[in-house]
């Protein structure tokens, strides 16, 4: 009976309102945390301050993602995910304008802060939100737009940031995600009063979410797995946050070819699509171990590849397409590992990744202002290793665990 009115309560059609709302909003999330690598001189100038403290701007906009979702993401199942995403796109339109207008570093900490408070809501709740209200049959081509709008935001925001910012101000590309949140704003209100309630939905939520969290740190090789994926990404965060101050040091034209150059990374990080294809046929945990140890030596090279254009146009490129695998990898495979506990895992694996931004930034600016990017790539390619190391030794414990299970039952 509840099967029945979930499918009559359910449209049909495809929700385009909500799509485009949901692709604008991960689209501005992700450009605004990325943008600050290229803007962090120009920040670093206007509050006259160091870059090192310039970038703890990342590091707090990570540690706000971190508490935003179980600070406020709880609500959707009370009320509903409509209500969070409301509260959380009201923030991120405050947050931003406290960026864009700040007069001192306080205000503007202040308004990252709140901008990481309102993703760490916007986009858990948007992804659930996915899974109640778009119908089956749409709901690949939105999930599609969704994991899109991240390589957008590399390819499109970044280097788009970086230009208004050196052009007009760094303070107008703050606005101009102001505006584009203000409008996602307006779309999901317009969307709540179209919207159907999914009491099944939030039932099955419901229940995914009883019992203790802790409980999926005892599922068998997800520990391991969680490490990987906070060696994974605080080599990301510690390489990538002052990779285009980095950029500017070496090239004349400042944000815009600091921002152009990345843009081959967004590049790279698009191809997922691709890459996929070859790590299912080849085999997802066997593929990690290749993805990290080959990420392991493009953040030792890279800081040496501007010696070449060539070579560093490509090393942004290879890493962006190992990276956006890397992740597709890591969060397929912890999503396997229990059916039961597939939310906490997963809420296990948002807690490594965001850790890690926090952490990522705020370790490497003192490094990086004291003793340059090449001590700082060697520094996080040897956290990458370690991840590598764990990923080769678990897959190693689970093809011996697999071959002894098989003697047994052949016995």
């Amino acid at each position: 009976m509840m099967k029945k009115q979930l499918n009559s309560q359910t449209s049909s059609q495809f929700p385009i309102t909500l799509a485009i709302a949901i692709t604008l909003g991960v689209f501005a999330a992700g450009s605004e945390e990325l943008v600050i690598s290229p803007l962090l001189p120009d920040l670093s100038s206007s509050f006259q301050h160091s870059l090192d403290i310039l970038a703890l701007s990342i590091s707090i906009y990570g540690l706000a993602v971190l508490i935003g979702a179980p600070l406020i993401v709880p609500l959707s199942d009370k009320y509903s995910r409509e209500l969070c995403l409301i509260i959380g796109l009201s923030l991120f339109v405050i947050g931003t304008v406290l960026c864009a207008a700040a007069t001192n570093l306080t205000v503007f900490f202040t308004g990252r802060t709140l901008s990481g408070l309102a993703t760490g809501v916007f986009v858990p709740t948007a992804y659930a939100l996915v899974g109640d209200r778009v119908p089956y049959q749409h709901r690949g081509k939105v999930m599609g737009l969704i994991v899109s709008s991240w390589s957008l935001s590399l390819v499109l925001g970044v280097p788009i940031g970086a230009f208004i910012g050196q052009s007009l101000n760094w303070r107008w590309t703050f606005w101009i995600f102001a505006i584009i949140s203000l409008l996602v704003l307006l779309l999901i209100v317009l969307e709540t009063r179209m919207k159907i309630e999914s009491k099944e939905a939030t039932e099955a939520s419901l229940k995914e979410k009883n019992g203790s969290l802790l409980r999926a740190l005892k599922i068998r090789r997800v520990p391991a797995y969680l490490t990987i994926t906070f060696c994974n990404m605080l080599g990301f965060y510690g390489m990538y946050s002052f990779l285009g101050s980095y950029l500017q040091s070496l090239f004349q034209g400042g944000q815009s070819a600091a921002g152009l150059l990345i843009t081959a990374y967004g590049i790279g990080f698009s191809m997922s699509v691709f890459t996929g294809k070859i790590a299912d046929s080849f085999g997802k945990t066997r593929s990690l171990i290749f993805v990290m140890g080959g990420i392991t030596f493009i953040l030792a090279s890279l800081p040496f590849a501007p010696f070449s254009w060539i070579l560093l146009i490509l090393g942004l490129f290879i890493w962006g397409a190992m990276q956006s695998l890397t992740v597709t990898l890591l969060s397929t495979i912890l999503s396997e590992f229990s059916h039961e506990h597939r939310g906490k895992v997963m809420a296990f694996y948002s807690l490594a990744s965001n850790l890690a931004v926090t952490l990522g930034s705020a370790i490497m600016g003192p490094i990086y202002v004291h003793f340059g990017y090449h001590v700082v790539g060697f520094i996080c390619a040897l956290i990458t290793f370690i991840g590598f190391f764990i990923s080769v030794l678990s897959y190693k414990k689970h093809q011996s665990g697999q071959q002894t299970g098989e003697k047994v039952i052949q016995q």
